[in-house]
């Protein structure tokens, strides 16, 4: 009985891995990846762009992966230009072979202005009470009841027991409120951990800061996908971005600059 059971579930399966694929065989992928002079890219990542699939290569530039006909593979590594591999959709073999050949990524840094600190403790002290901080509630609008639908509202009592007074305190009360944007604040903060510049810099190659800042400005990804997504969605989700940023920035460039 237990060797039909497990019959039935390999059956299953296997059925639902021919439905996700459409019906077609997957072949195997291998290739070096390498410079343009000859040297081995090390640990450089491969994604299937359609499915969000994607492996490493190891050391010597060597990877391997599993791919459907037609797809297109992104190639990308630190300081190297990405490299867009379309798979051909008439491949009658099972295994195809190829070496790709990154192109070097010449950026051109802004200068640098380093301004000291203060040389004293007490200079320092100065300075830093002397900064001003914006203060996040002074601005902040309550839509508070009016004193007169205060009045109207005084002693009502819902249904479920709770005054309504009550219920407009947690709604709209300055400490409610001021709670709400405290627990947003750290939300933002927990996000902008994990979504960093360092991190953006590794999966797309981007240098420049302020580069980088027009890339998450353009993405604006969510902040509490940011903070649910699993490590591999969050690299997905940077790399189609960064490929539409990419389109995008080609598409406004003047023909002849």
């Amino acid at each position: 009985m237990h060797k039909s059971l497990f019959t039935v579930l390999l059956c299953f399966f296997a059925l639902i891995s021919v439905a996700q694929t459409g019906g077609q065989e997957r072949i195997i992928v291998e290739g070096e990846i390498k410079d343009t002079n000859l040297q081995a890219v090390s640990y450089a990542h491969i994604l299937v762009k359609s499915r969000n699939e994607g492996v490493v290569g190891d050391y010597y530039g060597k990877f391997r992966i599993g791919v459907l006909p037609g797809d297109t593979l992104i190639i990308s590594a630190i300081s190297y230009e990405h490299a867009i591999i379309p798979i051909p959709g008439n491949i009658s073999s099972k295994a195809y072979h190829f070496n790709v050949y990154l192109q070097t990524k010449t950026e051109n840094l802004k200068e640098l202005v380093v301004h000291p600190w203060p040389e004293t403790y007490k200079q320092f002290k100065k300075e830093f009470l002397a900064l001003e901080v914006e203060d996040p509630l002074a601005n902040l609008d309550l839509h508070l009841p009016t004193p007169a639908e205060m009045k109207m509202l005084s002693y009502s009592q819902g249904a479920t027991g709770i005054s309504i007074i009550s219920y407009f305190y947690d709604k709209y009360s300055k400490e409610a409120r001021s709670k709400r944007i405290y627990a947003d604040l750290m939300k933002k903060e927990r996000a902008d951990v994990r979504y960093n510049n360092v991190l953006i810099s590794r999966i797309t190659g981007i240098k420049d800061e302020d580069e980088i800042k027009k890339l998450k400005d353009f993405c604006a990804l969510q902040v509490q996908f940011i903070l649910d997504s699993s490590d591999y969605e969050l690299y997905a989700a940077i790399m189609d971005c960064y490929d539409e940023f990419s389109m995008n920035e080609t598409d406004t460039v003047a023909p002849g600059e």
